[in-house]
């Protein structure tokens, strides 16, 4: 007896199954944890099921034979292994009608939100978190300005319009209840198409590509807090490495006038702080929250404010300088990537039509392309079409505003926005001669109207679309006459041997100013006086070199006598892609997409040369600051995922910036303009005195301790999220977000929407212009020796639908940039084939 306890041997023998703690389930527990899991294993399979079921359920028959009621005539649909249409017609009716269903097949959900956000008509199928930026395109007016100009088309768009719009409502007819998985999850249907919903694509991206209304807010906000010598700096234009097209000679007297007098306006003693739109972005509740982001993803950045890495590549070069003897062109344009991706590769062949390229999803016809006779392709030019006038509002009449000397009465019109769940949002938006109050002071009562081309008649008129019917020089430029915008920097070439260069839109000649800052409404002296005449837009035939590039940067010198913009992108992409052009005589498609694909950065080359210089005269302090800089002696220059050099040199260049323009506007962000990287050029090479911080004695010491500072940032992030903070690549990561996957309770699900995050190389800068969520959204390069040899690519897939085989087919061959055939002739085209669909009219 030990303790007063009697111990029994029965008591402690532990057997190899009845250890302490570990004793085996009763008979009646294992029963039960059996029959959970059954269950649990019914209800996931059932689920996954379900889900299968839902998603395959939608997906287009693209084989076989379909009835469409409304053909005239048959059509044949084949699409090739990647899932690429060619849509065979025998009347032009008929060609359009099938572009639209086919495009509904693969497209329907992304061509409803499209035409939703355009619309403001987001809060309908996402409730009230949508209202906000619902009330920022309700302002803008979109839809009375496309259904006004749907009205008013040229009779060819207007029957394309039509058929096109019948083709889509055909297929929405055909597939209720078995609609992509999207409109299951958000419980709606799409309302049927119309014309005008069209046009609201082409607000979109006029939206996309020319909104600067708030960059002009915040130009105003720099020019009150710098003095003139350094606002010219800031805002210079010229650059050593510009390659302009046209205008070279010195500049005008006109030219110089108007911006001194845009200048002298800046001060006006407005409140241009224009801040964050109010977003209502919700404080709590998942789904609210998960709610709000998708529609953040689908609207775009508040206010539309464009950034370096939105925008494009294209060159052409004539038959001097390719292998066949015949010219070479090549395009790749840089937007949101996104899922589903923007554009749609489509072969269209009927009665006046054989054109194969890059078409919007609601937009009939071929945006980027070629036919059998010519090819051509697009970089946004950025014209600046936006102006903001200065409003003065009577202090006891809010619906009054001053012009002349005399009061007039604003047009108010009332928005009603529907909101899923609740009551539906009515808000005023006031209009005066010069368009929508877009901000108001309310101090001050005085607002910023509008005044933008997209609005004006006919300004959402998407005549790109008609192009591909162009056959020669004379044709496209006709063709091109009919574009009211966005203004692009177009190239072309045929296969007589013929390249050229055309920026065609509605640009606005100003009688004063050049628009770039807010101007006073209450006068007739800062009015437009019509556009640039369609004959006096920047272009060139054959130009001597026989080699045209853009990449978004200056394409006129000093020596155009009308204004176009200042806010040219920077440079570097242009210098590059002129370098390489001048590499090699005889190119091949091959060579087009390598060059699609270069990461030498040449802003981030002229800072490491510089570092290393002030290095020398004021050492760094922090000891990996060191040790980075002593690498970059020998740095190429090539910013590949894994490069540190690259990491640490963008960081020292933010730093570099911030401690510049501290002293001047704070820790504010707002300076940022596409020039911006010029103005640091400048300032690196030249190193007036006017811009070096107090608090450093030398443009060196400015330099290292910038970099101090951005060696710091990165031992922070290795200290946070370990060794990969070190490279560029996880920096800069690509993702690739399907606007409902945040909303997906299920992150397993949300990987297979989504792309990334990816390690990624190249920067905002080089010719692969590469950042998280911008960069190429096609790919193209047309041989005008054989169409049969070029090369086109997709981010993703033809296919915006889960399940599909084409959902993101293209990715590997688009991240590692091989350019995938394009067959065009209809020897090539059936070895190419792979499915058919008929369709016939319905008797």
């Amino acid at each position: 007896m030990r303790n007063g306890w009697a111990l029994d041997s029965r008591t402690v023998t532990v057997s190899k199954k009845e250890k302490i703690g570990t004793r085996e389930p009763s008979e009646d527990v294992k029963k039960f944890l059996f029959y959970t899991l059954l269950v649990l294993v019914v209800i996931a399979g059932a689920v996954a099921g379900g889900a299968w079921w839902v998603v395959q359920r939608a997906l287009p028959d693209v084989n076989g034979t379909t009835t469409l009621a409304g053909l005239e005539k048959e059509v044949i649909v084949e699409r090739d292994v990647r899932g690429v249409p060619h849509i065979r017609a025998q009347t032009e009716d008929d060609l359009f009608v099938a572009q639209g269903y086919v495009m509904a097949q693969d497209r329907l959900w992304q061509m409803d939100v499209l035409r939703r956000v355009a619309a403001g008509e987001l809060s309908e199928i996402f409730g009230p978190v949508g209202i906000e930026r619902d009330k920022e395109y309700r302002t803008l007016g979109f839809t009375m300005a496309a259904e006004r100009d749907a009205e008013a088309l040229d009779e060819l768009s207007k029957k394309m319009l039509a058929a096109y719009t019948r083709g889509v409502n055909l297929y929405i007819e055909a597939r209720r209840g078995r609609l992509p998985w999207e409109f299951v999850a958000l419980r709606y249907e799409p309302r049927p198409w119309k014309e005008s919903d069209s046009l609201l694509i082409s607000a979109y991206m006029y939206r996309t590509l020319t909104n600067t209304w708030e960059t002009e807010l915040r130009r105003a906000q720099v020019l009150q807090a710098v003095d003139a010598d350094r606002a010219k700096d800031l805002y210079r234009v010229d650059s050593q490495w510009d390659r302009v097209i046209v205008g070279e000679a010195v500049e005008t007297a006109q030219k110089s006038e108007a911006k001194n007098a845009l200048v002298a306006w800046a001060g006006r003693g407005m409140n241009f702080d224009s801040g964050e739109p109010q977003k209502a972005r919700p404080s709590a509740g998942y789904w609210e929250k998960q709610l709000w982001s998708a529609v953040e993803a689908l609207a775009g950045p508040a206010g539309g404010e464009a950034r370096e890495g939105l925008g494009s590549n294209n060159w052409v070069v004539d038959g001097r300088h390719t292998a066949s003897g015949k010219p070479l062109l090549a395009n790749d344009t840089h937007l949101t990537l996104a899922v589903p991706g923007i554009w749609y590769l489509v072969h269209l062949t009927g009665p006046s039509w054989n054109v194969k390229g890059f078409a919007l999803p609601g937009a009939p016809g071929v945006i980027i392309g070629h036919n059998e006779r010519i090819a051509w392709g697009f970089t946004n030019n950025g014209a600046d079409v936006q102006d903001l006038y200065i409003e003065t509002f009577h202090p006891d009449n809010p619906r009054q505003y001053r012009v002349n000397g005399g009061w007039v009465e604003a047009q108010v019109r009332t928005e009603r926005v529907k909101v899923r769940g609740e009551a539906d949002t009515l808000f005023d938006v006031t209009v005066t001669r010069h368009g929508p109050i877009v901000q108001m002071d309310r101090e001050s009562r005085k607002g910023f109207a509008l005044r933008w081309t997209a609005t004006e008649p006919g300004g959402l008129n998407w005549a790109f679309s008609t192009i591909g019917r162009s056959q020669n020089w004379e044709e496209f430029l006709a063709a091109m006459r009919k574009v009211p915008g966005p203004a692009q920097n177009a190239v072309y070439a045929d296969v007589e041997g013929n390249i050229g260069f055309i920026v065609a839109a509605n640009i606005p000649v100003r009688r004063r100013g050049d628009g770039s800052v807010p101007v006073p409404g209450d006068t007739d002296e800062y009015e437009w006086g019509g556009f640039i005449p369609f004959e006096r837009l920047p272009q060139v035939l054959n130009p001597p070199g026989g080699r045209i590039a853009t990449a978004n940067a200056r394409v006129v010198g000093p020596g155009y006598p009308y204004y176009l913009t200042d806010r040219w992108a920077s440079p570097y992409r242009t210098a590059r892609i002129y370098q390489l052009l001048g590499k090699k005589a005889e190119f091949q498609p091959e060579d087009f997409v390598r060059m699609q694909m270069d990461i030498l950065s040449i802003p981030h080359g002229i800072l490491a040369g510089e570092l290393v210089k002030a290095a020398a005269v004021a050492p760094a302090k922090n000891k990996r600051a060191q040790q980075l800089i002593a690498r970059l002696g020998g740095w190429d220059g090539q910013t590949w995922a894994d490069s540190q050099e690259t990491l640490f040199l963008e960081l020292t260049r933010q730093e570099v910036m911030r401690n510049l323009l501290r002293p001047y506007l704070g820790d504010s962000t707002g300076l940022y303009e596409w020039r911006t990287p010029v103005f640091l050029e400048s300032v690196l090479r030249e190193r007036p005195a006017r811009w070096l911080p107090k608090e450093f004695l030398s443009f060196d010491a400015l330099l290292t301790a910038s970099a101090d500072e951005a060696a710091a940032r990165i031992e922070q992030g290795v200290a946070t999220a370990g060794a990969k903070a070190e490279v560029w690549g996880w920096a800069n990561a690509l993702v690739m977000a399907h606007p409902l996957s945040n909303v997906v309770p299920l992150k397993w699900v949300a990987g297979w929407l989504n792309i990334g995050p990816t390690q990624q190389s190249g920067t905002a800068y080089t010719v692969k212009a590469a950042q998280r969520s911008h960069g190429p959204a096609m790919r193209f390069v047309a041989d005008l020796g054989d169409f049969d040899q070029s090369l086109v690519n997709l981010p993703l897939g033809e296919s915006g639908q889960l399940g599909s085989l084409n959902y993101r087919d293209m990715y590997e061959t688009w991240s590692e940039g091989r350019g995938v055939a394009s067959p065009f002739t209809d020897a090539a085209w059936e070895k190419a084939r792979v499915h058919r669909l008929t369709l016939l009219p319905r008797r």
